[in-house]
């Protein structure tokens, strides 16, 4: 097995956030390139505790409806870890359920047709008709369920109790929204690039003020984020999430420094490897999937399929070092220098080098967990509370 030694030298360009704005100037390349090598400043912690300072006496909801399937399948106001273990697999926003301490409701779906902005996403379909139709008979027996005849309708929640309501797509019209100008209505799309989404960029949907645009560039340069746009990832997390997902499983310590690999990136014959390889299957029961992350040291994605980098997200804030395939990915910032390969072996090869060289290893991880956590929880969390502010001013 050949080793592919990596610097102990790495380091990012610390070039600041502000220089984001040459996005809109600068060749594609130079800001792949940036999104790798260079980071912008941390935010200091007293930002973040100023930031969670603010919310603490404010009221949150994070809402589904029913044409929803993924994420969280039980509502909950409170226990937050309860409520994340409910989910079919990745774990979604847990940051506005546990730091910002967000109720989770899950609404009937409304007959408004904002509500029906889903139905988009059909389009591209060979069949887009049988998929809606597909669709509505999966709400309606689910509606018609013994836990989903107990489900409220959009207009049984007073809404004007909460100062900030997310919707997982819109679950709530118009029609509601306009009644409580005194909350902040903000919204992601059901995927990433689908219509709903290019739409958003543009502008937000009636009723709402602030669109989540799935985002976690390092440098939001191009496309340039309007005033509505918030760059935040669906998977708005902390590494503390991770910390307690795992005091709750009581999950041991990682299990033989294994390697995890994503289901589309194996290739055969199997690499020579001395760490244990564990394969995703896709069909990975919730369960399984945090036995997986939870007991990785390394976590593996060299497939040339384009993939938004939200599995990167949480392998690395429950503690795995990812390497992975920077063609594929639309989102970069995972990535460190010396971390993008785009075949398996040569990254099975340098998880095991690494394993050999702990202290490059806890100094990569460390870094990476670090810059993810910015991204994905820290700059985010201090963009909405910046917006919050204005808004409640």
């Amino acid at each position: 097995m050949a080793c592919v030694p990596i610097s102990s030298s790495i380091h990012l360009w610390p070039f600041p956030q502000k220089w984001e704005r040459l996005g809109l100037f600068l060749p594609r390349p130079i800001l792949k390139w940036a999104e790798i090598h260079a980071r912008p400043r941390p935010l200091p912690e007293h930002e973040i505790q100023s930031c969670l300072e603010f919310w603490r006496p404010r009221k949150v909801a994070l809402v589904k409806q029913t044409a929803y399937a993924p994420l969280y399948s039980e509502t909950g106001h409170g226990n937050w870890v309860k409520t994340a273990l409910s989910s079919a697999c990745h774990l979604g926003p847990l940051s506005f359920l546990s730091e910002l301490h967000a109720d989770y409701h899950i609404v009937r779906q409304d007959h408004d047709p904002t509500t029906f902005l889903w139905k988009e996403m059909m389009a591209y379909d060979p069949d887009p008709l049988a998929s809606t139709q597909h669709r509505l008979k999966e709400i309606q027996d689910l509606e018609n369920s013994p836990v989903g005849r107990a489900l409220p309708y959009v207009d049984d929640i007073s809404w004007d109790q909460y100062d900030l309501v997310i919707g997982l797509d819109v679950p709530i019209p118009p029609r509601i929204t306009q009644k409580c100008p005194h909350t902040l209505w903000a919204y992601y799309s059901l995927e990433a690039g689908g219509p709903l989404q290019k739409k958003s960029l543009s502008h937000p949907v009636e009723g709402y003020q602030l669109f989540l645009n799935h985002g976690f560039r390092r440098y939001r340069g191009r496309p340039h984020n309007r005033p509505h746009v918030l760059e935040f990832p669906l998977q708005f997390q902390s590494g503390e999430n991770w910390r307690a997902l795992s005091l709750a499983l009581a999950h041991s310590d990682r299990k033989e420094k294994a390697i995890l690999v994503e289901r589309h990136s194996r290739e055969s014959p199997d690499p020579s490897s001395r760490l244990p390889l564990t394969y995703m299957t896709g069909k990975d029961s919730l369960s399984e999937y945090l036995t997986h992350l939870l007991g990785a040291r390394f976590a593996i994605q060299t497939t040339q399929k384009s993939r938004w980098g939200n599995w990167a997200v949480e392998t690395v804030l429950a503690g795995a070092l990812f390497i992975g395939n920077a063609s594929s990915l639309a989102m970069l910032s995972p990535l460190l220098p010396g971390l993008n390969l785009d075949r398996l072996d040569p990254a099975v090869s340098l998880a095991n080098y690494l394993a050999d060289h702990p202290d490059l290893l806890i100094f990569l991880q460390k870094l990476q967990h670090e810059t993810v956590e910015e991204v994905c929880f820290r700059r985010p969390l201090a963009d909405l509370t910046h917006k919050a502010r204005l808004f409640f001013s």
